[in-house]
């Protein structure tokens, strides 16, 4: 897996879309760019929220150091490269169980409250995200209580 995301990492913004990179890793990087996305949202993506990103792939995917770093590399590079978050959501919407998806959303929202403060467009995002994927108010609510606690 390291050696994918490393010549993912060496191929640039020439590298192929998400969608070619295998199926685990399309589902890592889906969920890590659109954390991405969230954190940039706000027009201050910082060291705080980059470690937030880097800590919660980490966890959710069991993920090395080096991994969870070279995976938030390669997404934001693909984060960067899409004109739409839509490719992301379809991957996860397409990869993604239902308590996955709950995870995301946690994941989602620990990011967009990393700097201590929730921008509007963040909380669009986390919101539109659950929508997608056909997650409910309550569930956007109750993943939004568990990355605060």
């Amino acid at each position: 897996m390291l050696d994918k995301i490393l010549s993912l990492l060496q191929d640039g913004p020439k590298a192929p879309p998400v969608a070619t990179v295998a199926s685990g890793d399309a589902k890592q990087v889906a969920a890590a760019a659109l954390m991405v996305e969230a954190a940039r949202l706000d027009r201050d993506f910082d060291d705080g929220e980059r470690a937030t990103i880097t800590r919660v792939v980490k966890e959710q995917f069991g993920l090395t150091d080096d991994a969870a770093n070279d995976l938030v590399d390669v997404a934001e590079q693909r984060q960067k490269a899409n004109y739409s978050n839509m490719a992301f959501i379809n991957i996860v919407a397409n990869s993604f169980d239902e308590s996955e998806k709950k995870d995301l959303l946690k994941m989602l929202w620990a990011v967009a409250l990393a700097d201590g403060s929730l921008h509007k467009f963040e909380e669009h995002l986390v919101n539109h995200v659950a929508k997608q994927l056909g997650l409910s108010a309550d569930d956007t609510a109750a993943a939004k209580e568990a990355a605060k606690g």
